[in-house]
């Protein structure tokens, strides 16, 4: 377990934002891939400024998002006829490990649960034969697939909430099954923003089950952070880190750490667990060009790490 974390920033592909992120202090980028990079992927290295890539050291590249603002999770993508976007998606990723010179990871959202990962026999033949081709054109990229909320919802949409299965226990089974043929190129990424609102949603949820009994609940339906830490416990290849406020939607979600005992918490929690695996602020700001949340949860977070070295 290393005495320094590594702490990665979120940053989309403009160079105002990058530098911004970069006087705030990181130890790399996740680049967040935005709509335009559905269009652009094919070119990219035509399309993006030549400095974005060599502006500051990249570590890792979060999949994009579809235009209605859905997110490309695993199982929707390779339901696809076109996978391509996945595809360029990897090739960048491969374009910034020669770069950069170390391996990237590609950061993707799953919602799928273990028991349809299971029964969708032919989802499951075509992701493997196609992670196959990915990794072996892509030698230098890996896969960190992320966990979700429990809902998803679009209010300005007009839709109803969309219920997930693939919240807790479902993706590190997922992960852990797919490290059986990929190793170590597949791991999860803990998104402790998600799991704080599954906490919230589930135990609400939980306590009006009355079919449940009223004994303490089995580990399958533990969602306190803790049991999060745990159970992603050497598979985590990245932990994305912020908070939300509220109901978690729309600029609830990604905030600052409330309380300093928050952060303190957490890395209470990665100590405890041995985790060496580096740490991305997904941090919401009114004007990414002058980012003091990010500052302030950095902050945060560095007195967290340094009071836990302490004790």
């Amino acid at each position: 377990m290393p005495s320094k974390i590594k702490i990665y920033a979120k940053a989309s592909f403009h160079a105002d934002e990058i530098r911004e992120k970069i006087k705030c202090g990181c130890d790399g980028l996740e680049l967040h891939l935005q709509k335009d990079f559905l269009e652009k992927g094919s070119r990219f290295e035509a399309c993006y400024p030549q400095e974005l890539f060599r502006m500051h050291n990249i570590e890792a590249v979060h999949a994009p998002f579809y235009g209605s603002g859905q997110v490309m999770n695993l199982e929707q993508i390779f339901q696809h006829e076109d996978v391509s976007p996945l595809r360029h998606v990897f090739r960048l990723a491969q374009y910034c490990a020669e770069l950069w010179k170390h391996r990237i990871l590609v950061v993707i959202h799953t919602s799928l649960s273990y028991f349809d990962f299971m029964e969708y026999e032919l989802l499951r033949r075509r992701m493997d034969r196609l992670l196959h081709q990915f990794f072996e054109a892509y030698p230098l990229v890996d896969l960190g697939i992320e966990n979700v909320i429990p809902m998803e919802y679009q209010g300005q949409q007009g839709e109803s909430p969309r219920l997930c299965n693939g919240i807790f226990t479902d993706l590190t089974r997922i992960v852990c099954d797919l490290r059986e043929r990929f190793g170590e190129r597949v791991g999860s990424v803990l998104d402790v923003c998600h799991a704080a609102m599954t906490e919230k949603y589930l135990s609400v949820l939980l306590q009006a089950a009355d079919f449940l009994p009223c004994t303490p609940l089995p580990p399958e339906l533990d969602y306190r952070m803790e049991r999060f830490f745990q159970i992603h416990q050497g598979i985590c290849r990245l932990i994305h880190l912020n908070d939300f406020t509220g109901n978690g939607y729309g600029k609830n979600h990604g905030t600052p750490f409330r309380e300093q005992e928050q952060a303190e918490e957490l890395i209470r929690l990665y100590r405890k667990y041995a985790y060496d695996c580096p740490l991305t602020l997904e941090i919401r700001e009114e004007n990414y060009q002058d980012c003091v949340n990010y500052r302030k949860t950095k902050k945060m977070l560095e007195e967290a790490a340094g009071t836990a070295l302490c004790n």
